[in-house]
C-alpha cells in the first residue's frame, strides 16, 4: 500500500502557545475551568454543581449562608469542637444533642417551634437525612420565600442566643420572618412596571457613504456543523453579491461569524471596491479585530488575517 505524506504549513507570525479551548475569548477564567469540570460530572459523580444556589432570586448573604450550610460549613459547636475550637459540641440551648448543622436549623427543639409556627410541621419536612436535599426540596415546594427567610432568621436567632445570650421575643420574630418574604418577593418576583415602546427596524444605507457588508454566522448540533453568509449593497442599499459557505464538524459560532468577515473582505477586494463598511451581530468577533486580542486566542491565525485584511 503507497505511503501518503502529509504536508503541513506553519505560519511563521504566529509565536507557538498554550491554547484554551473552552472560553471563546481564548483567555482562561475560572468559571470556564469550573464547567470544565463539570463537564466530567457524568464520568465522575462526585462533582457537584452548586449553580441552583446562585441561580436562586435571593439576596447574596442568604445564598451563601445556604452554600455554606450545604458544605457543613456554617460554625456549629459540632465543627467548631472538631476543630478544637470548642470545648464541647454540645447544643448550648437545648443541652440534648450535638450542634450539627441539621441540629441548629432545624432540630433543636427551639428551631423546630419557629418552623412549626411558620406552617412547616410535615413529619417529611423532619425527616430528611441531607442539608443539600433539604434545602433544594424546599426552596424548589411551593412556601420557597417563606422557607428561604425562615432559614436566615432561625439562623439569626440561634446567633442571637448562643453569643449574645439574648432571645428575640416570638411575636418579634414571626413578624421579622414575614418581613423578609414580603421583601425577597417585591424585589426578585415582582416585575417592575416597564412602558411598551415599538421600535421599527431596518436597513439603514445613510450611515456610510460606501460599500456595506452583512455578515452572520449561526451552527446547529445534528448534524454537527457552523454555517456562515452575507451580502454586499452599494451605498444606495442595492445588492450587488452575495455568499454562503459551512464549517464541517464544527459548532464554533465565533469561527463562523469571523470566517463570514474574512470572506466578505477578500470577495469586495476581489471586485476592487477600497472602501467598505462591515455590519455585524458578534460585539465579540468585532472585539477581536479591532482590538488587542490575546496572542494564545484559539482562532489567532484567523484574527491576523481579519486584521491584515482590514488595513489594506
Amino acid at each position: 500500500m503507497p505511503q501518503t505524506k502529509l504536508k503541513l504549513r506553519f505560519n511563521d507570525a504566529v509565536d507557538d502557545a498554550f491554547i484554551w479551548h473552552h472560553n471563546q475569548n481564548g483567555v482562561y477564567s475560572t468559571k470556564s475551568g469550573y464547567n470544565w469540570l463539570l463537564s466530567f460530572q457524568e464520568d465522575h459523580p462526585v462533582i457537584l454543581s452548586w449553580s441552583w444556589i446562585w441561580r436562586q432570586k435571593l439576596p447574596e448573604k442568604y445564598k451563601f449562608f445556604i452554600w455554606l450550610a450545604c458544605q457543613n460549613s456554617i460554625p456549629t459547636l459540632s465543627l467548631l469542637h472538631h476543630r478544637n475550637i470548642a470545648p464541647s459540641a454540645t447544643c448550648t440551648r437545648c443541652s440534648d444533642f450535638d450542634e450539627t448543622v441539621f441540629h441548629c436549623i432545624r432540630d433543636c427543639r427551639f428551631s423546630k417551634h419557629i418552623w412549626q409556627h411558620l406552617g412547616f410541621s410535615d413529619s417529611s419536612f423532619f425527616s430528611a437525612d441531607s442539608v443539600r436535599n433539604w434545602i433544594l426540596d424546599e426552596l424548589n415546594g411551593s412556601r420557597a420565600i417563606l422557607f428561604a427567610a425562615g432559614l436566615w432568621w432561625v439562623w439569626r436567632y440561634c446567633n442571637s442566643m448562643c453569643l449574645n445570650t439574648e432571645t428575640i421575643h416570638h411575636s418579634r420574630l414571626m413578624s421579622q420572618i414575614h418581613t423578609a418574604a414580603e421583601d425577597i418577593n417585591r424585589s426578585y418576583y415582582q416585575p417592575s412596571p416597564v412602558a411598551s415602546t415599538v421600535r421599527n427596524v431596518r436597513w439603514n444605507n445613510s450611515n456610510f457613504d460606501c460599500a456595506i457588508l452583512n455578515v452572520d454566522g449561526s451552527c446547529i448540533g445534528t448534524p454537527t456543523r457552523a454555517g456562515f453568509g452575507g451580502l454586499i449593497r452599494n451605498s444606495a442599499g442595492f445588492y450587488l453579491i452575495g455568499f454562503s459557505g459551512f464549517l464541517p464538524s464544527s459548532t464554533d459560532i465565533l469561527q463562523a461569524e469571523l470566517t463570514a468577515i474574512l470572506h466578505g473582505l477578500s470577495i469586495a477586494r476581489d471586485m476592487g471596491i477600497t472602501e467598505l463598511a462591515c455590519y455585524s451581530d458578534s460585539l465579540l468577533s468585532i472585539n477581536l479585530i479591532t482590538g488587542n486580542s490575546s496572542k494564545f486566542h484559539l482562532h489567532v491565525v484567523l484574527i491576523k488575517r481579519l486584521k491584515t485584511s482590514c488595513l489594506r
